[in-house]
């Protein structure tokens, strides 16, 4: 029973992101076009996804977690400093380049459908305590202001980040990733891991 709940699973997730990069919007997806792509009635579909939402929400997860390990390889004390942070985020702008069309409909539905959106904070909220650890460690070391204040700082590096990552991701020029991931490593090194103290 459980071997067949994870492949029908599978193919309807698979066949939700062949949609997704096929430049389909999730919104206008129908269950019965889920259905179809997937292979399975419809009826099958609902047994295992209630709500089409659930599944953008499992997606999501999956998502939030490869750039997550990505992100968690970096430690403040890479001795290539500044430039370390800079390849961690041409690593994630690739990351999410490569799922563009996932990012896209996670932003589309996060837009109107309440649990998408707590659900992808929630999986941000994942970074914003890995970059509070990360100033915690450069606030000990004294490289970092002691009067810096963790959880706001933490929140605007990653939200702020994020943004810019996703929006880059949907409309940039993919040959300016490396200064997008330049700008944005910067801003969290000189604005929070190597803030001079402000009084």
């Amino acid at each position: 029973m459980q071997d067949r709940r994870r492949t029908v699973e599978a193919a309807v997730v698979a066949a939700v992101d062949r949609l997704l990069r096929q430049g389909n919007s999730f919104t206008d997806l129908t269950t019965q076009q889920i259905a179809n792509e997937a292979n399975v009635a419809r009826s099958t579909l609902y047994l295992y996804f209630r709500e089409k939402n659930a599944l953008l929400i499992g997606m999501a997860t999956t998502l939030g977690q490869g750039a997550f390990e990505i992100v968690d390889r970096w430690q403040p004390d890479d001795p290539r400093g500044l430039d370390g942070l800079t390849d961690t985020f041409v690593e994630v702008i690739g990351y999410y380049r490569e799922r563009a069309h996932l990012l896209g409909a996670i932003t589309e539905v996060s837009g109107y459908d309440r649990a998408v959106r707590e659900h992808w904070t929630a999986q941000l909220d994942k970074f914003v305590d890995l970059a509070q650890a990360w100033l915690l460690t450069e606030q000990r070391a004294g490289r970092a202001a002691s009067d810096l204040d963790r959880p706001t700082a933490g929140q605007i590096i990653v939200h702020g980040g994020n943004q810019a990552i996703a929006s880059h991701v949907a409309a940039g020029d993919p040959a300016r990733d490396r200064v997008v991931a330049q700008e944005i490593a910067a801003a969290q090194w000189f604005g929070g891991l190597r803030r001079a103290h402000s009084r």
